[in-house]
């Protein structure tokens, strides 16, 4: 047997990348050499993308990554890999269409990488350009509105490090992640893609240890007559920021730790914009030191989760004689006197008054007690009582709260209180007519 023969066929059948910081091993089976060659020039940077010691799940394997691509499952027992069952390694079936197949892949990647860095990375849906000294940019945006488009403009005058996700470590270091860009050829297919090389695009070249030093919302406005970039408030930008994530709830204190990326450079930052080529300057402007705008970051408060029990009764509606406390969440975050809570992995906000209600009653405390303590805190009004007691109502209805006790009425068991109509309709945990200073506590 001519061993040497064999390991060739195996080369050309095999590409190795490194995705999210992770060695990736792709097998090509029943795949035609001009598509793998296709492939293999699509993905050259993430070939050539340095390895790096990267934290992983106590339960992942420190094993690199496996794929094996082809178009018919099926057809992989003919090569004696299983098409039944759970795949080991996974499996990415890609499209017979050459123009499509190439997308298909790209999707599996990164699903594979974000399964393996859950948990351990804090990984924004955005587009990742940086300086030349590696100091990198995330632009956030949802998908379908522009990132892409933003990365093949503004990444020809800067360093290309990803166009969909920026994968942060705990030290703000990046794992570079520079696929080929999956740009939207017809918009009356919105599904259909096709990825085309950084290099083929001559963006700027992928640093090889890229660092985050700001995180910058998009928000594309036509009537904007030039870019505005501006500070966002903290509370804003998490909300805004929540959905472009992914598996945020798996991380350690994930808001707090989402919070530290957050506020690098003074941030977070809005850019408002009619076209993104207008753009480049202020992108580029972050990626450079600025001592006044590192000062000009928020303050914040972490409040890391807590399990609180949960009484045996229950009660649904507040009344002066209540007893009230948290209930358990998962992470908290306050600034500027609001708030984001992680509860039941859902976030929720509350503006003033929503927090210093949930501050106030870490432990069990009387209604009359917490509407003293807003008084002393925000300040009096004719109606703080009836304010105090309605914005009390809306965040035991979110479950924020919880009543303990209440000597003036009768609990109802808890077995019973699962079938109790919920006054929470939709995604919206509070719409309550209240004032300025209501509880304003949603989803994101």
């Amino acid at each position: 047997m001519d061993r040497s023969r064999d390991d060739s066929v195996a080369r050309a059948d095999v590409l190795d990348l490194v995705v999210f910081g992770v060695p990736l091993r792709i097998r090509f089976v029943g795949v035609s050499p001009e598509l793998v060659s296709t492939l293999r020039g699509l993905w050259r940077r993430s070939s050539a993308v340095p390895t790096r010691d990267v934290a992983a799940p106590e339960d992942s394997a420190s094993d690199p990554l496996h794929l094996v691509a082809c178009h018919d499952a099926h057809s992989l027992l003919a090569h004696g890999i299983p098409a039944d069952g759970p795949p080991d390694p996974p499996i990415a079936v890609l499209s017979s269409d050459p123009v499509e197949a190439p997308y298909d892949l790209s999707r599996a990647i990164t699903l594979q990488a974000i399964g393996r860095r859950r948990g351990v990375a804090l990984m924004f849906h955005a587009v990742g350009l940086s300086g030349p000294d590696g100091a990198t940019v995330a632009l956030v945006a949802p998908s379908g509105t522009g990132k892409t488009t933003a990365a093949s403009v503004l990444g020809r005058g800067l360093g290309y490090v990803t166009d969909e996700t920026v994968v942060v470590e705990a030290d703000h270091s990046i794992a570079p992640y520079p696929k080929p860009l999956s740009i939207i050829t017809n918009d009356a297919v919105g599904h259909r893609k096709e990825e085309s090389s950084a290099d083929d695009l001559r963006l700027g070249p992928t640093p090889p240890h890229p660092r985050l030093v700001a995180t910058v919302v998009l928000r594309r406005d036509p009537d904007v007559p030039a870019p505005e970039l501006s500070m966002m408030p903290l509370i804003d930008g998490i909300l805004a920021v929540i959905p472009e994530t992914s598996a945020l709830p798996s991380l350690p204190q994930p808001l707090a730790r989402l919070c530290r990326a957050l506020c690098l450079s003074g941030g977070p930052f809005l850019l408002r914009y009619a076209e993104i080529e207008d753009c480049a300057a202020e992108v580029a402007a972050l990626t450079a030191p600025n001592v006044d705008r590192d000062d000009a970051a928020p303050a914040w408060e972490h409040v890391p989760g807590s399990v609180r029990d949960r009484p045996a009764d229950w009660w649904g509606t507040v009344s002066w004689t209540s007893v009230l406390t948290r209930t358990t969440w998962d992470d908290a975050v306050v600034c500027d006197g609001e708030s984001v809570i992680l509860h039941d992995l859902i976030p929720s906000r509350l503006s003033r008054l929503g927090t210093a209600l949930w501050v106030g009653a870490d432990q069990p405390s009387t209604v009359a007690d917490l509407h003293d303590r807003i008084v002393a805190t925000i300040g009096d009004h004719p109606h703080s009582e009836g304010l105090v007691l309605d914005a009390l109502q809306v965040l035991v209805d979110a479950e924020v709260l919880q009543i303990v006790a209440d000597p003036e009425q009768p609990p109802v068991p808890r077995e019973q209180a699962a079938a109790q109509p919920s006054t929470v309709a939709g995604t919206t945990l509070a719409d309550a007519v209240l004032s300025s200073s209501d509880v304003d506590a949603r989803h994101s």
